[in-house]
């Protein structure tokens, strides 16, 4: 495996997504959805979430930044996959926007069933893990409560940085405790220089950390800033090192819980959190505004 590696772990669910599609009669480029949907049956298709869609994104801009990424091993969903797998149902429908040859799906609606995501790492028994790699996780803490594998996984590979995508609830949980404190070094001393925790702004709002949504990105910082300390059974999170912030596909803040350094707000300047943009406007990454909080 090259050097450079990122290793994929944790929650994995298998979304059960149903949508239409507009048969050839029905169907026109400019046409209104309920013009060109009608009466056409829904369509199933089973697609896994969390950690294995995590890895197939990092897998598709690898070659691009030279490095390797090792997803999760799954088993292949079988004939009964619906009634022992499932972890939600998403409901699509066509988005408005959809112009031309080319159908866009937008989710209306998405509910949990079945079992919770459970745990899933790489196959690292036929990988050769250098040192210096990079382990990503993703999914609640809280979900696993049989520690054992990724304790396992963790001290076979021994990462030299940790990237934990959190979903709630926040900073509970086994696996939390495990690694809040960074990866070992080789000292067998945790650095929790080496960890970086990444988070969805809707999930600290559901903890009761009120920042606003939409308003401003200046209001949404100073809310941020205001804030952010008002939960104290988050304390474990608050003071990460690294605390990443997403607010919807438009803006990011990255927080360093332990430096006196403000945290630095990164955003779209033309666009709200969770506001739909054009078709033409493509500068997300180039046109992005940084503010100092």
């Amino acid at each position: 495996m090259s050097a450079r590696s990122l290793l994929v772990a944790g929650a994995v669910s298998y979304d059960y997504l149903l949508y239409q599609m507009p048969t050839a009669s029905a169907y026109h480029p400019h046409a209104r959805n309920a013009e060109r949907v009608g009466e056409d049956a829904a369509h199933l298709v089973i697609r896994t979430g969390g950690a294995d869609l995590i890895a197939t994104l990092l897998t598709a801009a690898a070659a691009k930044h030279g490095i390797q990424v090792l997803g999760p091993k799954l088993q292949p969903p079988a004939a009964n996959c619906l009634r022992h797998n499932a972890s939600c149902i998403c409901d699509l429908a066509i988005d408005d926007r959809s112009l031309g040859p080319e159908l866009r799906y937008s989710v209306t609606r998405t509910k949990n069933i079945g079992r919770s995501p459970t745990w899933h790492s790489p196959d690292i028994d036929k990988a050769n893990t250098p040192p210096g790699s990079t382990v990503v996780i993703t999914g609640s803490g809280e979900a696993f409560r049989d520690l054992e594998p990724a304790l396992d996984f963790l001290q076979r590979v021994r990462p030299r940085y940790i990237m934990y995508h959190m979903t709630r609830p926040l900073a509970l949980g086994p696996l939390w405790d495990l690694i809040r404190n960074g990866p070992m070094t080789r000292d067998g001393v945790p650095d929790p220089e080496y960890l970086a925790v990444i988070i969805d702004a809707d999930d600290l709002r559901a903890e009761g950390i009120a920042i606003s949504k939409a308003l401003s990105w200046e209001a949404t910082a100073e809310d941020f800033v205001r804030n952010l300390g008002s939960n104290g059974r988050l304390d474990t999170l608050v003071t990460c090192p690294n605390l990443i912030v997403r607010f919807g596909a438009e803006g990011v803040i990255y927080h360093r819980g332990r430096d006196a350094c403000d945290p630095k707000l990164f955003y779209h300047p033309r666009a709200m959190e969770g506001e739909r943009r054009s078709d033409t406007d493509t500068h997300m990454v180039s046109c992005v505004g940084v503010a100092s909080l």
